[in-house]
């Protein structure tokens, strides 16, 4: 009632055949290399992005030297009304209360809106910087033949030989000087 079952040579070869294509692309994939980048330093150290940065410090400076004369302006409606209260009437007392607190809102409202100002600044100034060098990383990916590259942060564990942030950055001042 039992049979001894004999492979046949040729499935045995078909066999190592199937198992080896099935493992080739896994292998080809660990020979590509994985990359990482550190996308906020190669933003901020390429040339596009020093520029951007150097417009936007001169933007906030405005922002804040105007949000500084109003802070000012405020401050010292705030001494005078303090030194001055007990010596006027309720309603010129009740006048200078409403400007102080008319001036308070002007100085928050105008401050937000410096705020907003230079978030929408930065995000406009970096954001073509960003898709180009987007297409930086996956040109120097394609040549350089890696199967993965990621940003740094995103990464659980990478050793620094994987960090190609120089070169992304070298690329990238080389194709928009």
């Amino acid at each position: 009632m039992y049979k001894s079952f004999r492979v046949q040579p040729t499935l045995l070869i078909l066999a190592a055949l199937l198992c080896l294509a099935w493992l080739a692309p896994a292998k080809a994939h660990a020979e590509g290399g994985v990359a990482v980048v550190d996308m906020e330093r190669a933003v901020n150290e390429c040339a596009a992005g020093k520029r951007a940065q150097a417009d936007i410090k001169r933007r906030a400076e405005k922002l804040e030297a105007e949000l500084k004369s109003l802070s000012d302006e405020v401050q010292r409606l705030s001494q005078e009304l303090e030194k001055t209260a007990p010596l006027l009437k309720p309603e010129a007392k009740l006048a200078k209360e409403r400007d102080l607190e008319r001036k308070v809102r002007l100085f928050n409202d105008r401050k937000r809106d410096a705020q907003q100002e230079v978030r929408e600044v930065q995000r406009d100034a970096f954001a073509p910087i960003l898709r180009e060098m987007s297409k930086v990383i996956n040109d120097l990916g394609a040549r350089s033949g890696y199967a993965l590259i990621m940003e740094s942060r995103a990464a659980l564990y990478a050793p620094k030989s994987a960090d190609i942030t120089a070169q992304v950055i070298a690329a990238y001042d080389k194709q928009h000087p």
